[in-house]
């Protein structure tokens, strides 16, 4: 009898952790910009100006860069 008992535990205890580690994992993934499979830097770069996430004024200072191949130096976010 006891045997069985320990054993309810521990499954329950199993889904617990299941249950938890889920929405951790949901949690942390919907807090992440979804970026769909295989849109380049220019089209990140075009969206993120058309959502105004960036200004105009970045937009040209990345795309220069993108243009030139060289890594950016500042890193401000706003």
């Amino acid at each position: 009898m006891m045997g069985f008992m320990s054993l309810w535990m521990l499954i329950g205890l199993l889904a617990l952790v299941a249950l938890v580690g889920g929405a951790a994992y949901f949690a942390v993934r919907s807090g992440r910009p979804q970026v769909p499979a295989g849109d380049d830097a220019r089209t990140l770069l075009n969206r993120r100006l058309a959502a105004g996430e960036i200004t105009p004024e970045d937009y040209f200072e990345r795309e220069s860069a993108l243009r030139s191949g060289e890594p950016r130096t500042s890193h401000r976010r706003r």
